[in-house]
């Protein structure tokens, strides 16, 4: 036995260090490999990892693995029906044991049944906790033989179960970073083409909006109802829908059906959000009814505010499948439901009267924090990566320190270096983070003496990784001393990393075996100008679009919206200098602008 516990610590530390640094793409597949790895060293037909919805108790399996002649576990299991004493004792954290069917106690009859018909013999149900909350459960099956569970084996199987829990919340935690991160950079360039609009464009602007969110997030309606008449019925509404589906087009129809509930709500300045119909409380018989009647199987719906009074509301429908409305995610679509609903009301009352000297100021600023936000969101990638990494590798430095403090003779050295090990990555962590807070912050044009070297070295340094995961070479040359320039550091930064993401995007579309390298010059200019030069091996830029490139609403990608390039020569121009493309010599793209030289007294 003591031989066997020792080759199942071997197997829990390699399995440990199997999640670290793991991508949430390799997940499934890595998680899998672990199932079958804990089956073979059992000796058991089945193991499968559940998570348990809270909601109302069932539980959806995730992962499964079971042996040759053996069904895997149902991807669905209404627990609370089938299993009531099981989900009771894995609420209580007790974990559930037995090694024949007959052992179990009296209250469990019901469960017993359940497993008699699927002819389960011995079982094991250890939960897993995140953060005080049940999350779900790991379960070791035998439906071919009864065996025993030996005591010494039991907190082993919880350590397993707790350890894979921990991987599952990191997987569905970076999932919903993916997802957030994507709609922010969603939300900013709906933003950036809303700044950027004609009063003529508007309207164009905002159904383009609508589509994009509903094909982002997968709904098959995203709708703007906006009531501005005398008679209190709407002046307009925006409304996007997925082909074939059959879905209310105008607020009358809205007003039309029986959802009291919702309409309440909204009235009062509430957000409604269902994941699924059955989560209306039962005052809302008749919303549920209505909404079922039309096929809706996820909604939100929240309220839009014009002048700081309700005037329509902003919803997502799902009809194919149901939507889960992460926390996170409601800021951003907050922001848009206002701006789309106070672009549409200045277009239905009045138009904007500005001086344009003072438009160009707002709107100057406004558009510098959306390419921050915007350039920060297409670095959601590789920042998410160096995040994932330093929190996994934390986890399992505590988890292997423990194991070393828990024994006999304990190795205190080996403790003191895992301990070492997870401070550095903690300042790994927190280095990333302050990277990013200088590049989401609201700024305004403020221009002072600075190395623009630096300033522009420092930029790439931040998408080193990037370029590191892409296989992308990206080297930097500069000749110092540099004549003085007076710009604003940060928007200089921000139109370095824009074209940067530019030139990674390029590369990464070039044919396999193309050269993959980026090469960024900083040099004096004859006419008293500091000249930065970025240069990509990417496909380049096609014969007569030098200039359009920086046209608003004009992109060579497919998913572009054409802001960020004429964004960045607005930024250059208001620090005095100039933005240009041209065709690299050596193949690809190359972009470079100038800034003027402060002429110091004599």
């Amino acid at each position: 036995m003591a031989s066997d516990l020792l080759g199942f610590e071997q197997l829990l530390a390699e399995l440990s260090a199997s999640f670290i640094n793991l991508s949430v793409q390799d997940f499934d597949r890595v998680m899998e490999v672990c199932l079958a790895r804990i089956v073979e060293f059992l000796g058991i037909c089945r193991c499968s990892l559940g998570r348990v919805l809270t909601i109302n108790g069932s539980v959806e399996i995730t992962h499964s693995y079971a042996v040759e002649g053996v069904v895997r576990a149902p991807k669905f299991l209404p627990a609370q029906v089938v299993n009531p004493w099981l989900l009771t004792k894995a609420r209580a954290n007790e974990p559930v044991v037995f090694s024949r069917l007959d052992d179990l106690p009296a209250e469990a009859s019901l469960d017993k049944e359940t497993w008699r018909k699927i002819g389960m013999k011995s079982h094991v149900m250890m939960p897993f906790f995140i953060a005080g909350q049940l999350q779900g459960a790991l379960n070791f099956a035998c439906v071919r033989f009864e065996r025993s569970w030996p005591a010494e084996l039991l907190p082993r199987l919880h350590l397993l179960a707790q350890m894979f829990g921990s991987a599952m919340e990191r997987k569905r935690a970076q999932e919903e970073l993916d997802l957030v991160l994507g709609f922010e950079r969603l939300a900013s360039s709906i933003l950036g083409s809303l700044a950027l609009a004609t009063p003529q464009q508007a309207d164009h602007a905002i159904s383009t909006g609508l589509r994009q969110i509903g094909e982002f997030i997968g709904a098959d309606q995203v709708a703007l109802w906006l009531r501005f008449g005398k008679d209190g019925h709407e002046d307009a509404t925006r409304n996007w829908q997925a082909d074939a589906i059959d879905l209310p087009k105008s607020w009358a129809e809205v007003s039309a059906l029986a959802l009291p509930w919702v309409r309440a709500r909204v009235s009062e300045g509430d957000t409604v959000r269902l994941a699924r119909i059955a989560d209306l409380p039962q005052e809302a018989g008749e919303d549920a009814e209505a909404l079922r009647a039309l096929g809706v199987r996820s909604l939100l719906v929240m309220p839009v505010n014009v002048s700081d009074r309700n005037a329509g509301a902003f919803s997502i429908a799902c009809s194919q499948n149901g939507h889960e409305w992460p926390d996170a995610l409601m800021p951003g679509i907050r922001l848009l439901a206002q701006v789309f609903g106070s672009v549409q009301a200045r277009e239905a009352i009045e138009r904007r009267k500005l001086a344009a000297e003072a438009e160009a100021v707002h709107w100057r600023e406004r558009m510098a924090h959306l390419v921050r936000l915007h350039t920060a969101g297409e670095m959601s990638v590789a920042l998410a990566h160096e995040l994932t990494q330093p929190l996994g590798a934390i986890e399992n430095y505590a988890m292997a320190a423990r194991r070393r403090i828990g024994e006999a003779s304990p190795d205190v050295q080996r403790v003191v270096e895992l301990l070492d090990k997870m401070v550095a990555q903690t300042q790994r962590a927190g280095d990333v983070v302050t990277r990013m807070r200088s590049m989401t912050q609201r700024h305004e044009l403020e221009p002072k003496s600075i190395d623009v070297a630096r300033a522009v070295e420092e930029s790439a340094e931040m998408l080193g990784r990037d370029c590191e995961l892409r296989g992308i070479d990206i080297r930097f040359a500069a000749v110092r001393p540099l004549p003085t320039v007076e710009v604003d550091e940060v928007h200089i930064q921000q139109v370095v990393l824009n074209v940067l993401r530019n030139a990674i995007e390029a590369i990464d579309g070039a044919p396999p075996g193309h050269e993959r390298r980026i090469a960024i010059d900083v040099r004096p200019s004859e006419s008293d100008e500091v000249l930065v030069e970025i240069a990509d091996s990417g496909p380049g830029i096609a014969k007569g679009d030098l200039e359009r490139v920086f046209e608003s609403f004009y992109s060579t990608k497919s998913s572009g919206l054409g802001v960020g390039l004429a964004i960045c020569r607005k930024l250059i121009e208001a620090n005095g200098g100039k933005l240009w493309a041209s065709h690299n010599p050596g193949g690809g793209a190359l972009f470079a602008f100038s800034l003027p030289v402060v002429n110091e007294p004599k």
